[in-house]
């Protein structure tokens, strides 16, 4: 490869380096990475951002599952299952950790020995919340909420 060809493709290789940063950067009116944006929903007049997280569940003969911890809008999340039972249900525990470090916790779903069914909690701020309704209903996935 001679000089000239070296210099052409490096111009042509940086050349292709800016248009690909100006389309998928978002700097080209109309042309943008075709990403959704967040789901929202409203609740009680806030919007919320959620979005579905399955703990893992219990190991078999265990009524408990191992913590499981995610981040979602800069709200970290640890939730797990207790008082699981395939038949009769089991709750949701879990707490959510705000950026400033306040911290709240939650229980959500029922068994026969809580009849209790709890199946929304909203952190007494409103920055955050959880949304389980059962088993049967859910499954193992709980909604994560974070205000928008």
């Amino acid at each position: 490869m001679t000089g000239a060809q070296v210099k052409v493709l490096v111009a042509g290789l940086v050349a292709m380096t800016v248009v690909g940063v100006a389309l998928f950067g978002g700097f080209l009116p109309g042309f943008r990475p075709s990403s959704s944006a967040p789901s929202t929903l409203t609740i009680r007049g806030q919007s919320y951002y959620y979005t579905d997280f399955a703990p893992r569940l219990p190991n078999l003969l265990e009524n408990t599952s191992a913590p499981a911890a995610t981040t979602f809008h800069n709200v970290t999340f640890v939730v797990w299952f207790i008082d699981w039972d395939w038949v009769s249900g089991a709750r949701v525990q879990g707490n959510g950790t705000e950026p400033n470090g306040t911290e709240f916790s939650f229980i959500l779903g029922s068994t026969p020995a809580h009849q209790s069914n709890t199946t929304l909690f909203l952190s007494p701020d409103l920055e955050f919340g959880a949304y389980w309704p059962g088993l049967a209903q859910a499954g193992d996935s709980v909604q994560l909420l974070v205000r928008a």
